[in-house]
Order: C-alpha cells, then sequence, then structure tokens
C-alpha cells in the first residue's frame, strides 16, 4: 500500500515555518503595476528570529509618481540602486523555501507575486498564500470587523506601527499578529495548518452571499 505523502497542511505551526511576506507595488492593479520592494519575515518555533529577515528594494524603469513616492518613500535613485527583478524574486523564493506563505490582503500579494515570478523567472508559481486578513476576524471577531486593516489590528492588540509601508516593517508588523492568531488558534483545537486554512475556507463560505460577501 502507498503511503500517503505528507504536506504543509498535515504539519503543525510549531514544527513547520511560515514566511510572511510583503510586496510595495507601483499601483494597485497586481495585473499591470510592478513591484517596487519585498519584505519577508520567518516564523520558527512560533517565534519571530530577528536574524531572518528579507529585504530588497527591487530595480525599476521609468518615472515614479508622486503618490507612490510618498506613500512608499522611495525615490528614483532608491529604485535605481535596487537588485533586478529575477535576483529579488529568487532570493524571495529561496528566503521561503518550503514554509507556508502569509500575508495580509494575500490576494493582491500573491496576484502580483505570480505574475512577476512568471514574467522575471520564467516559471509558473502557484504557492498557497493564507490571509491575515480573513484569519484575524474568524478568531477576533469582537477585535474588529473583516475589512479592518492592518492598522487597524495594530491597534487591536497593542502592536508598534512604526515605519509602516516599508515592506520588510509591514511584514514584521504581519507576523506579529499572525502569531497572535496562531497562539489563538492553537487554544481553539486548531493544531495543523490544514486544519488552519480549513477553518479560514468554511468562515468565509458562511460569509458569502449571492451578491458578495456578508458581513
Amino acid at each position: 500500500m502507498r503511503m500517503k505523502r505528507e504536506t504543509w497542511r498535515d504539519r503543525d505551526f510549531r514544527s513547520h515555518p511560515a514566511v510572511v511576506f510583503d510586496l510595495e507595488a507601483s499601483g494597485l492593479d497586481p495585473r499591470r503595476d510592478r513591484i517596487l520592494s519585498i519584505g519577508a519575515v520567518r516564523i520558527e518555533d512560533l517565534a519571530i528570529p530577528l536574524d531572518r529577515q528579507y529585504e530588497r528594494v527591487v530595480r525599476a524603469p521609468g518615472p515614479l509618481g508622486l503618490v507612490s513616492r510618498l506613500f512608499h518613500g522611495l525615490t528614483r535613485a532608491d529604485l535605481e540602486r535596487g537588485v533586478s527583478p529575477r535576483d529579488a524574486l529568487a532570493g524571495l523564493l529561496d528566503f521561503a523555501g518550503d514554509a507556508v506563505w502569509l500575508a495580509f490582503h494575500a490576494g493582491f500579494d500573491r496576484a502580483l507575486l505570480a505574475r512577476a515570478v512568471k514574467a522575471h523567472l520564467g516559471m509558473r508559481w502557484d504557492g498557497e498564500v493564507m490571509d491575515l486578513a480573513v484569519l484575524a476576524p474568524m478568531l477576533f471577531p469582537e477585535r474588529a470587523g473583516p475589512g479592518a486593516g492592518l492598522d487597524a489590528w495594530a491597534a487591536a492588540f497593542g502592536l508598534a506601527t512604526q515605519a509602516r509601508h516599508a515592506a520588510v516593517a509591514d511584514a514584521m508588523l504581519t507576523a506579529e499578529l499572525a502569531l497572535v492568531v496562531l497562539r489563538c488558534a492553537q487554544r481553539r483545537g486548531l493544531r495543523t495548518w490544514g486544519e488552519l486554512a480549513l477553518a479560514a475556507r468554511d468562515w468565509r463560505a458562511e460569509r458569502m452571499g449571492p451578491g458578495g460577501p456578508v458581513f
């Protein structure tokens, strides 16, 4: 009899690491805009090792709009000194390894990353990204609503929010929120990444009406 191969879904939070990532982009359209910077932080043994961070400014041609400069704090000179998209993306995938991917409002970051990996590395990236914007309200409905942003969730738990909208700072803040979420999930009897993913899927399905989300 063939043995079932264990996947990340079968692993518990403590034994299998996660990588929390954030992408700062030139706009809000993942089908068109480009990645300006990448930040990622690992969670290992339900802790954040401060020496395991990944941060890259991505070299990008062309003008940078005023809104984007104000929002991200990146200048034309920053982007000219950045690393190539190929090297930045390859480094991120190597940093993540086989870790579980986490992000806040994960749909945008996932779509942007998948498109960039295809364009610059010539490969398909179909990694599943678990969304803290779903997990947090699922486990803490009394703290903030499902539409709340990362700043609101940080305030709900007293997490520091300095240097927001720098990719690695946002990734670190999201990782701190992830630890709160994962410890709560454990107390609720969720042990593995797969159990957490299934609970999130069911939670979202219960709140989807014919015309979209009902919160």
